[in-house]
């Protein structure tokens, strides 16, 4: 992984674990929230697919 993608991924990380933290996602229920970080971890993955 070069370190500009290693940079991007780390960013992208940190700016999606700041999502509960923001106002418009306060009142999402459950169901959301799970779908959201299952979907996350797919695009991830395939992110890291492709780079390796």
């Amino acid at each position: 992984m070069t370190p500009g993608a290693a940079l991007a991924l780390f960013a992208l990380l940190m700016m999606v674990g700041l999502l509960p933290v923001w106002p418009w996602s306060r009142g999402w229920s459950f169901r959301p929230a799970i779908a959201f970080g299952v979907l996350f971890t797919l695009v991830v993955m395939a992110w890291v697919t492709v780079l390796i």
